[in-house]
């Protein structure tokens, strides 16, 4: 295991726990958070806490699915279990200094059907989310 690996299982595991102090030990002092389906981009972690700590409806559920990269860019796949009981599956791009997660994308999608005319040349089988 890569010392990035663990990092990201711990980061991982400090999000789920809402562990703020841990996921901030693992940031850039300069971390941010760019969410490109939405255009918005938080700065900070003292943000990012409030963000979290604030959301009306209180923070989803995220079932981390797998991770990993090479160098200073690593990636995370998880799916994201809302209070409305939809699901979505996130992926989320990681970027390093050294040892500390400098910043993040993550981008998000729901399932949807596959198409019939498509089906003469792929395999269906159940989305993952």
């Amino acid at each position: 295991m890569s010392s990035r690996d663990g990092i990201i299982s711990r980061y991982e595991a400090a999000s789920a726990a809402d562990d703020f102090a841990a996921m901030g030990s693992l940031r850039h002092k300069e971390w941010s958070l760019l969410m490109p389906q939405s255009g918005e981009t938080i700065r900070g972690h003292d943000n990012y806490v409030g963000m979290r700590r604030n959301r009306p409806e209180g923070a989803p559920r995220v079932e981390p699915l797998r991770h990993g990269g090479a160098g200073d860019v690593w990636w995370s796949e998880a799916i994201v279990h809302y209070k409305d009981g939809s699901r979505w599956l996130a992926i989320t791009v990681y970027e390093f200094v050294g040892d500390l997660i400098r910043s993040e994308r993550v981008y998000f999608g729901q399932a949807f059907g596959a198409p019939a005319w498509r089906s003469r040349w792929v395999e269906t089988g159940a989305p993952v989310i």
